[in-house]
């Protein structure tokens, strides 16, 4: 019996050897590939670790360049926090497998037409940071958010122009009322028609006293109410003023836009 194992064991070998390519699910693997598989309904499962950084090799001994992995792990310390994702070795680190030129870190912002947290990124909505898993409940904190996470909703993302904004942030308002030194420098006046005499009568109201003579006795005249009429000789004009009719009711104007919703990276 073991003959007949040992003579299996070299014929395999000897196949291996001359053909110099191994089909899985196929016969006739390409003659340009080490090693084809071939599948209707299974695919290739890659081994699976847990990676501690991207800068150390754990759980290997040492980075070998060109070995691939799949990590399950959420771990380290940003920048060089690793996420659950395929990664390979480029012999000093593990790079994940993305489609832009770095993977999401961190912190980072993004705008989405989803409306619910996904994959890691969370709703900038203003909620209490307890209502986060733990994960990142301590991301969040990491960024500065001990209490809520910024609040994006209705407002426009800007960066820092001051010395005293902080990320995240509020400011602004999305309404205005133009105050009197926003109007331009314009006067407007007017004039009655200057030509033509004409009286005004005025009532003059409270105490009144003047001297009065009559005869050769000089007196003293108290008077309570008084009507008197200008004199009608002369031209003169007429100064006159417009009220606006203005309430100070609030503009909100929002320009031409395209609704979006903002997230921010916590991890996964």
């Amino acid at each position: 019996m073991k003959t007949k194992h040992l003579y299996i064991i070299i014929s395999f070998l000897f196949f291996t050897v001359l053909r110099s390519q191994v089909g899985i699910g196929t016969p006739q693997p390409s003659p340009s590939s080490i090693l084809e598989l071939e599948s209707n309904d299974k695919g290739f499962l890659i081994n699976t670790v847990s990676l501690t950084s991207g800068l150390l090799p754990a759980p290997f001994s040492s980075h070998i360049e060109g070995i691939w992995i799949y990590n399950t792990a959420t771990a380290g310390t940003s920048p060089n926090n690793v996420v659950p994702g395929l990664y390979y070795n480029n012999g000093s680190r593990w790079v994940l497998m993305s489609l832009n030129d770095e993977p999401q870190k961190i912190g980072d912002i993004k705008s989405s037409i989803n409306t619910t947290d996904h994959d890691g990124w969370y709703l900038l909505n203003g909620r209490n940071i307890s209502d986060l898993p733990t994960a990142a409940q301590t991301h969040a904190t990491e960024l500065g958010y001990n209490t809520v996470i910024p609040d994006s909703r209705d407002r426009m993302i800007k960066g820092i122009n001051t010395a005293t904004e902080t990320p995240g942030s509020i400011g602004g308002s999305n309404s205005y009322t133009i105050a009197r030194v926003n109007f331009p420098n314009v006067t407007i006046a007017g004039n009655t028609a200057s030509a033509g005499a004409h009286t005004h009568t005025y009532t003059n109201r409270g105490v009144a006293l003047w001297h009065y003579v009559a005869g050769n006795q000089a007196a003293i005249r108290f008077a309570s109410t008084e009507t008197r009429t200008t004199g009608a000789a002369g031209n003169h004009a007429h100064n006159i003023s417009v009220a606006s009719g203005g309430t100070q009711t609030p503009i909100t104007q929002y320009p031409k836009h395209f609704v979006v919703q903002y997230f921010v990276y916590l991890g996964k």
